[in-house]
């Protein structure tokens, strides 16, 4: 199939300069050192806590617009994709039924087929439409997140309504623990990691013991405070931490994603 994908070039490559830009502008808030960790112990001396003090307030609503342009862009580079189908089976442009087509992305072959029957993929041939189906999320399952291409729809199709939701998340590297002398008489210390989204003035992390343990004092800390975007979880039934994503890492994985699938038609 002799496609022109130029259009199709040119939104991944905008995609790509949003992503970058959101990289660059979260990694010097980063360098600025934009938080503080405070400790905090309760009344009985049972839990130990690192409370998370922010020096300087991430631009949650400037990374969420750029995030969004980084989505749209990426979502519009399948739909000209399917574009560009159209045109060279029709030898036309635009082709039969332009103004319906887009790159359905549906989470089962029922749904798939109600877009097709909508006219999501105009007249192009039996054999694409079958390719199309098999690049469909539910036929591209991830091992720690939901679908990647399910991802991309709920985003794009989120910020038509409201801003994404951006957050603070925390990730741990290394062990946390407590150093102090305390009787030897098998006392259970626990560590707890907050891996859902965190405010000013929320707990980070905590040491919980299950009896009152006085005079203790935190060893080497090591917690990274990221910026997170909330989606869909892989297991609904999981922990929340499953519906969050670091913003780079994630914008990464469903830019490949997209160029996968594209790079599919190109032969």
């Amino acid at each position: 199939m002799n496609l022109d994908l130029s259009a199709v070039r040119a939104k991944l490559a905008r995609s790509q300069e949003h992503a970058q830009a959101i990289n660059n502008e979260i990694s010097a808030w980063v360098d600025r050192k934009p938080y503080g960790l405070t400790h905090h112990v309760n009344s009985d001396s049972t839990r130990y806590s690192l409370v998370l003090r922010e020096n300087e307030a991430a631009p949650f609503q400037r990374w969420t617009l750029m995030l969004a342009d980084c989505l749209n862009n990426l979502r519009s580079a399948l739909d000209y994709l399917v574009y560009a189908v159209a045109v060279s089976e029709s030898h036309s442009d635009p082709p039969p039924k332009w103004d319906k087509l887009m790159f359905p992305i549906t989470d089962c072959r029922v749904k798939f087929d109600n877009a097709v029957r909508r006219g999501r993929l105009g007249e192009i041939s039996e054999p694409v439409r079958t390719v199309i189906e098999t690049l469909q999320p539910y036929h591209r399952p991830h091992p720690k997140l939901p679908p990647l291409l399910g991802i991309l729809r709920d985003l794009n199709d989120s910020d038509k309504h409201r801003l994404l939701n951006l957050a603070y998340g925390a990730i741990a590297q290394g062990a946390l623990r407590l150093e102090g002398t305390h009787p030897l008489d098998g006392r259970s210390f626990e560590p707890v990691l907050n891996m859902g989204q965190i405010k000013d003035g929320a707990e980070v992390a905590a040491m919980v013991c299950d009896r009152p343990t006085p005079n203790m004092q935190w060893g080497k800390i090591e917690i990274a405070i990221i910026v997170v975007v909330r989606h869909r979880k892989r297991d609904p039934s999981g922990p929340d931490f499953t519906g969050h994503t670091e913003v780079s890492a994630l914008l990464d994985l469903l830019s490949d994603e997209a160029r996968s699938i594209i790079h599919s038609f190109v032969k």
